[in-house]
């Protein structure tokens, strides 16, 4: 028998508006990218970080991707990955023609080990990717 936990797993914490700002976003009809409360958030971060610019992105594999585009890659390029990450940590650079080295982590923790890193960069090399082991 499975006893029932007192710290419910998932639990969503509302405060009470949550459905006005949700249809406030429907009748703005923005609901991607770039609405007021998009807008809200980039200000938030950038005077709480004290940074110039934030460009907020819908998930890691989008933010990915975007700097895939940034960088210009050409084919053969090299980009360097944690073996231990998420599949679209590499996907996202090798769909634009990369050859992805992986490299491997610590041995007492997942994090990429910069040792490794260091064995793998050659002339081609023009991106390190270093991932959080949980995304």
């Amino acid at each position: 028998m499975i006893k029932k936990s007192h710290y419910p797993f998932n639990k969503v914490y509302f405060e009470g508006k949550e459905l006005d700002y949700m249809a406030d976003v429907m009748k703005s009809g923005l609901i991607g990218s770039n609405g007021s409360f998009t807008r809200k958030c980039q200000e938030f971060i950038k005077s709480h970080l004290n940074v110039k610019d934030v460009l907020l992105t819908t998930s890691c594999t989008d933010a990915l991707e975007a700097v895939a585009q940034l960088i210009n890659i050409n084919k053969g390029d090299e980009i360097i990955v944690p073996s231990y990450t998420y599949t679209t940590t590499a996907n996202a650079f090798a769909s634009k023609g990369a050859v992805i080295k992986f490299a491997d982590s610590h041995a007492n923790r997942p994090g990429i080990d910069e040792n490794s890193v260091r064995n793998l960069v050659t002339d081609k090399t023009i991106a390190i990717v270093a991932m959080h082991y949980g995304g």
